[in-house]
């Protein structure tokens, strides 16, 4: 550990993930989600908010924002790096819709690490329950350096 490391137990370092480190999550994306994530960030397009609207359209029912289904990406980094990096970068490939009550598999790989600023280069493939890829791409993580106060985890609730 180098001085701007805090000490925590369990705290990965850049150097303690090595390339093919993998990450897989499941999850069901339940119409709560959809409505609070349509509120939170402002996309209230009724593809994604009505029914009687989404069903007139070619995908014939409401559809999981893209960016939602990008989100569940990013608590696939958080459990494969921990508390220790950020995200820092985005390529993404939309390749079919996500449905309410669909049960996605995101799955993130390390494939590549930039030792020079620290950073680790994941593949991003997100699967629906059928097997098929939603999105894919690669994403940016970049390990985050600490100033020499104590750093410590939120207890729990």
């Amino acid at each position: 550990m180098n001085a701007n490391t805090p000490n925590l137990p369990g705290l990965l370092r850049f150097d303690d993930v090595d390339i093919g480190r993998t990450q897989t999550i499941v999850h069901t994306v339940t119409e709560a989600e959809v409505d609070a994530f349509g509120r939170l960030s402002g996309d209230l397009n009724p593809l994604h908010m009505e029914n009687a609207f989404a069903e007139r359209s070619p995908f014939g029912r409401r559809v999981v924002h893209g960016l939602l289904t990008a989100a569940l990406v990013s608590a696939a980094h958080t459990e494969l790096t921990g508390p220790g990096f950020a995200y820092v970068g985005q390529e993404l490939r939309f390749l079919g819709p996500v449905y309410i009550g669909d049960t996605v598999t995101i799955n993130v790989c390390v494939v590549e690490k930039k030792p020079a600023k620290h950073i680790l280069v994941m593949d991003t493939t997100v699967r629906n329950q059928q097997g098929r890829v939603v999105l894919s791409g690669l994403s940016a993580l970049k390990e985050l350096r600490f100033d020499n106060a104590v750093v410590a985890r939120p207890a729990a609730a």
